[in-house]
């Protein structure tokens, strides 16, 4: 998710669409699931990739359960899920149509990074 994301782009900043970081985290989203001891802002904690992905980690651990039962691919589901919401997920039966090119690249990563059979 992180190379469909960003890139890898650590320092990626979107004021456009108020996305940062490795994890193109908007700080709204981010601030709940910071580290309880973290006293910087969210802007701050989505710049830092020690920061930002666990906490992307954290989401998708509370928001999958809320998207268990979607049919579709789980992984791509949570996708859906990091893109919008669980709710916007459930509604559309899986990934939102809005969402699918972007799952279809995280799909594509997910299979060049997966190992091959045998090696």
């Amino acid at each position: 998710m992180l190379k469909a994301e960003s890139g890898f782009d650590r320092d990626l900043a979107d004021d456009v669409a108020k996305e940062y970081g490795i994890a193109r985290w908007t700080p709204e989203v981010l601030a709940p699931y910071l580290p309880a001891s973290y006293s910087r802002s969210p802007r701050a904690g989505a710049m830092e990739p020690e920061i930002a992905i666990p906490a992307m980690g954290r989401f998708l651990c509370t928001l999958g359960p809320k998207v268990g039962t979607v049919p579709g691919d789980p992984a791509l589901n949570l996708v859906g899920v990091y893109r919008s919401s669980a709710a916007t997920v459930r509604q559309a039966g899986g990934v939102p149509p809005r969402w699918r090119e972007h799952a279809a690249k995280v799909r594509a990563y997910l299979e060049a990074y997966r190992p091959r059979q045998g090696s």
